[in-house]
């Protein structure tokens, strides 16, 4: 057994839960880790770096990879990557990636690695969010506490914002995601200048989303109750669209991701929002009603976007040797 392959799933980023800032963190976020679509790597030991690469996506691949040899000065390294998730599309794609690509190279040279060493080497969600790093270890429904301002400050620390909660999702609840085609996407120094064009958010704001977020979001979650759980992410998406919207353009990151919303919505689907900046939108619905959604979402998307079908992923990325 040379080979060690690594699976994991995307993530949805459902918000942010304080852009005020006033009590010294800024921030925080919840998110769920999802099963589809997906990502599959390879790895093997080489004496230099070769990558077997999907199109479009070989020079990301090796500017990652470049930095894990650099770091551990490791001779090479044999990459295939099988499964790719969509890049800056408000699924997590980065991170799982990096992760996924740190783990494969530190398991196949015993290294010992944890991830929140792989994840500083390749700069993953130290300034925002550990939604991802907790998505690929563990999955599950994910809350993460900020960052504090001089973490924010800091140029020479890399912390992983603090997972607060971890809460199991419910097996029989299902996601719609649908990802417009052609769309500009948000990332990078376009996203830095987004962020720091906004004026903090107002305080009261803030506190509604954490009202929100404790309690209704995750009553409706630990109860198993769909519609009082989808009616707080549709509240706290609607606060943050409102916020980011002159950055933007509107509640969501195109017009077709607000149809696409405004499509989901009439057909009974609760908890409608964009993940991150988008462009992807979901939605949630139960066991019951997926098949026939998904259906329609895809009559009504038509050539114009990928739609997938996910449940939430209850465990972290898998792994293992052939």
């Amino acid at each position: 057994m040379e080979k060690f392959w690594v699976k994991t799933g995307a993530r949805l980023h459902l918000g942010q839960l304080d852009l005020n800032g006033s009590l010294g963190r800024l921030y925080g976020g919840l998110g769920l880790a999802i099963d589809q679509p997906q990502l599959e790597i390879r790895a093997e030991k080489a004496g230099s770096l070769s990558l077997q690469s999907l199109c479009g996506e070989k020079k990301r691949l090796e500017r990652i990879v470049k930095k894990y040899l650099e770091y551990y000065s490791l001779p090479g390294v044999k990459i295939e990557l099988v499964q790719s998730l969509p890049s800056h599309s408000g699924l997590g794609s980065g991170t799982q990636l990096s992760l996924a690509l740190g783990f494969a190279i530190a398991q196949i040279y015993e290294l010992h690695s944890s991830l929140t060493e792989l994840a500083a080497i390749t700069d993953r969600e130290s300034s925002r969010s550990g939604i991802g790093v907790a998505a690929f270890e563990r999955g599950g429904f994910l809350i993460d506490g900020g960052k504090k301002e001089s973490e924010l400050q800091s140029q020479d620390r890399f912390d992983v914002p603090p997972v607060l909660a971890r809460i199991p999702f419910p097996e029989d609840w299902a996601i719609i995601l649908v990802l417009p085609y052609q769309q500009e996407k948000m990332f990078g120094c376009k996203e830095e200048n987004a962020f720091n064009s906004l004026l903090p958010m107002k305080e009261d704001i803030s506190g509604k989303i954490c009202r929100l977020l404790l309690m209704k979001l995750l009553p409706g979650l630990v109860e198993r109750d769909l519609e009082v759980f989808g009616e707080a992410v549709t509240d706290i998406q609607n606060y943050l669209g409102d916020y980011f919207a002159p950055v933007q353009g509107g509640q969501y990151a195109s017009a077709q991701g607000s149809r696409v919303a405004e499509f989901l919505m009439s057909q009974g689907a609760v908890g409608i929002g964009q993940s991150s900046w988008g462009p992807t939108i979901f939605g949630f619905t139960n066991e019951e009603k997926k098949a026939e959604l998904l259906v329609r979402t895809r009559g009504f998307v038509g050539d114009e976007g990928y739609v997938w079908l996910a449940s939430g992923r209850n465990k972290g990325a898998s792994f293992g040797w052939i």
